[in-house]
């Protein structure tokens, strides 16, 4: 089984061949020609593609793209995280299934892939469709290394360019004002949780009582909610990094000490049935969904005459805040549970342009304005 692909090394474009050795059976990868121009290159590669075809492809079956991509995602499902498989899924049977999932893989072209996408311009967002070109990517080119196919026509089409994405946030002002209104009410916790300490909606969710260190005022991130064939379950995080302890102002503290005596004082009055270790819970005690929150935000906003944002945009105007006050950008990331610093650099670009404005201001004060 065979392969051939371009990569730059320098300035030169060099085509490569990778097969699997006969003896050891090792993948291997063999210069096929070195070229400066990327147009020589590609009518290489093709004359390549051609002599594998015609040598050891093997016969194209009557495979649909149906059938092809829902075996690769029930053989990759364990390279994904139970949302995201669950995700892809939908999209398969609710869009390219019903749209192209006949067409035999022999027969597809990038026309159809093309036609596809375009289609979907102007329904979905720039971003939900690159999810759609990212599962037929993956399950094409799974099929071009079994040569069921000669080429991954998905690597032809044309791409919606993604618009630029500001998120809105609240300032300090609108923050103090949602806090005050939301006093009392079922959603001040959750509010105060992402307001005050920049947590995901899932996470938030996601807590249990353990997670809680009322002594030290640390809080453990270490879950979240997730659905999964119609149930909502706790899973771990999808990256190392979200799993976190950070601190928590004393008054975030005190509030999630009363919500525990509150919950305990419901148990012994057998409100409270069901014995677990959840937060926040449903009315059958079990964890709640991220959409039954996220509608019941919409809904506590539009009842209350406060301007609309996502329950999800608390966390960008916690971070926010944080970062015109002046705190560290690692302490920011670290707390927030990025990755890495650059991932809070690129998503917040916007606020700290204004604060080189800024600092740009405060020179010209300093310096040049004295004399």
């Amino acid at each position: 089984m065979s392969f051939v692909f371009i990569r730059k090394r320098s300035k030169n474009y060099i085509v490569y061949l990778e097969y699997k050795d006969p003896e050891s059976g090792k993948k291997k990868q063999k210069n096929m020609g070195s070229f400066e121009k990327k147009r020589d290159a590609n009518k290489r590669l093709v004359e390549l593609k051609d002599e594998i075809y015609n040598d050891d492809f093997l016969t194209p079956n009557k495979v649909t793209l149906k059938n092809h991509i829902l075996e690769f995602l029930e053989k990759y499902k364990e390279n994904l995280s139970i949302t995201t498989y669950n995700n892809y899924l939908r999209i398969c049977n609710k869009y390219i299934i019903p749209i192209i999932g006949s067409i035999k893989l022999e027969d597809l072209k990038p026309i159809h892939i093309q036609n596809y996408v375009d289609d979907l311009v102007g329904i979905l967002s720039p971003q939900t469709i690159k999810i759609h070109i990212n599962i037929l990517n993956l399950a094409l080119r799974r099929a071009y290394r079994l040569k069921l196919i000669r080429d991954n026509v998905v690597e032809y089409i044309e791409i919606p360019k993604s618009k630029k994405f500001k998120n809105k946030i609240y300032n300090q002002e609108n923050m103090l004002k949602l806090l005050n209104i939301s006093k009392n009410t079922e959603l001040e916790l959750p509010i105060v949780l992402a307001v005050g300490l920049g947590l995901r909606i899932s996470e938030i969710l996601g807590l249990t009582w353990d997670n809680i260190d009322f002594e030290e005022k640390h809080i453990t991130i270490n879950k979240i909610t997730v659905r999964s064939n119609g149930k909502v379950i706790l899973k771990s995080p999808k990256t190392d990094a979200s799993i976190r302890t950070i601190s928590a102002p004393l008054e975030i503290i005190n509030l999630l000490r009363e919500h525990k005596r509150k919950c305990i004082e419901l148990k012994l009055r057998g409100i409270i049935k069901k014995d677990n270790n959840f937060i926040f819970f449903d009315n059958n005690g079990m964890p709640i969904a991220q959409d039954v929150l996220s509608r019941k935000f919409s809904r506590f906003l539009e009842k209350n005459n406060l301007d609309h944002i996502r329950f999800h945009d608390l966390r960008h105007s916690h971070v926010t805040l944080l970062i015109n006050s002046k705190v560290p950008i690692k302490v920011i990331s670290e707390r927030v549970g990025h990755s890495n610093i650059n991932t809070t650099l690129n998503i917040y670009s916007h606020v700290l342009k204004e604060m080189d404005k800024e600092a740009s201001d405060k020179i010209s004060e300093s310096l040049f304005k004295l004399s």
